[in-house]
């Protein structure tokens, strides 16, 4: 299967953007990221980094051109992204860990699998509808499933900004991980981050979505969640994948209206499934040790 994806981060209100969403992709699999900073700690933006190099690493590692388990490399790589965190706020003796929430999806057989912790969302697009979305893991989705609150809440509750699993940190992740979901023609996944999916309801992004090449429709929906946010509108990320051929472009003069800021992958149908050698568990250590320890070379620092 052909496959459309676009991606594109915007710091919105903000002074800077604590977000980061990247991808990676092998003749025969696609990994996806998307990472919102935590503001209320020091260094989001670090910390969202380093879960984007670390995951993006090891597939690039591990992806031989398949991964072999890919619920373990789901967990594995976002586990190592925890210790990396934790290790550059041990090496620059922070009083506060750097932390950050994040969705990965790899696409491997024209099947899904994501992973995901705290509010950043994936949301699964059929024809005809929402199919899925993960679920936050926030106190007020807590007070919403204990039917202490409602959904309409989601955006105007008191609790909203509290959640209670992150990447980084001295608790371990929660890392709540969706079944491998078949994907059809037509389908799209959108990963997004909170400043982006809180402005709208599933059905206005599915609208946009089924009129719009991938690229204009998200363009579409970031100019709108920036003017429905305003000013002090927070960070707004997304990485949007279309299975299948794309829709056909809108005139020129359309274009006009959008900020283009993003990039547009377009892929050619994956490879046809092929066997590869296991890596052994030493390997797999092995990559995770080299991918850590580059990354701590570099200077993430506050300018």
């Amino acid at each position: 299967m052909k496959y459309s994806l676009y991606q594109e981060s915007r710091k919105g209100g903000r002074k800077s953007n604590q977000d980061r969403v990247g991808h990676a992709y092998t003749t025969d699999a696609i990994c996806m990221v998307l990472a919102d900073g935590m503001g209320g700690h020091a260094r989001g933006e670090v910390a969202a980094q380093l879960l984007q190099d670390v995951v993006l690493g090891m597939f690039e590692k591990l992806a031989r051109p398949r991964i072999n388990d890919i619920v373990a490399f789901l967990l594995d790589s976002v586990y190592a992204a925890h210790d990396t965190i934790n290790q550059y706020a041990s090496q620059h003796r922070l009083n506060d860990t750097p932390r950050t929430t994040c969705v990965v999806c790899v696409i491997q057989d024209g099947q899904a699998w994501w992973a995901h912790v705290g509010d950043s969302r994936l949301y699964h697009f059929g024809p005809d509808g929402l199919l899925t979305r993960t679920r936050d893991h926030s106190a007020i989705q807590h007070l919403i499933d204990e039917g202490l609150a409602s959904a309409d809440e989601i955006n105007t509750h008191p609790e909203r900004n509290k959640l209670y699993n992150s990447v980084g940190g001295f608790i371990l992740p929660n890392i709540e991980l969706s079944p491998g979901v078949l994907l059809g023609e037509g389908e799209v996944l959108l990963m997004a981050s909170d400043g982006f999916w809180s402005q709208f309801q599933p059905d206005e992004m599915l609208a946009t979505l089924r009129v719009y090449p991938i690229r204009q429709a998200v363009n579409q929906l970031l100019e709108h969640a920036e003017f429905r946010a305003g000013e002090q509108g927070d960070n707004l990320s997304v990485l949007a994948l279309r299975c299948g051929e794309d829709r056909p472009a809108a005139k020129n003069d359309t274009l006009s209206d959008f900020k283009l800021e993003g990039f547009t992958t377009e892929l050619r149908a994956l490879g046809d499934k092929i066997g590869q050698p296991a890596m052994s568990d030493h390997d797999i250590d092995q990559a995770i040790e080299e991918i850590q320890a580059a990354l701590l070379k570099h200077k993430l620092d506050k300018p």
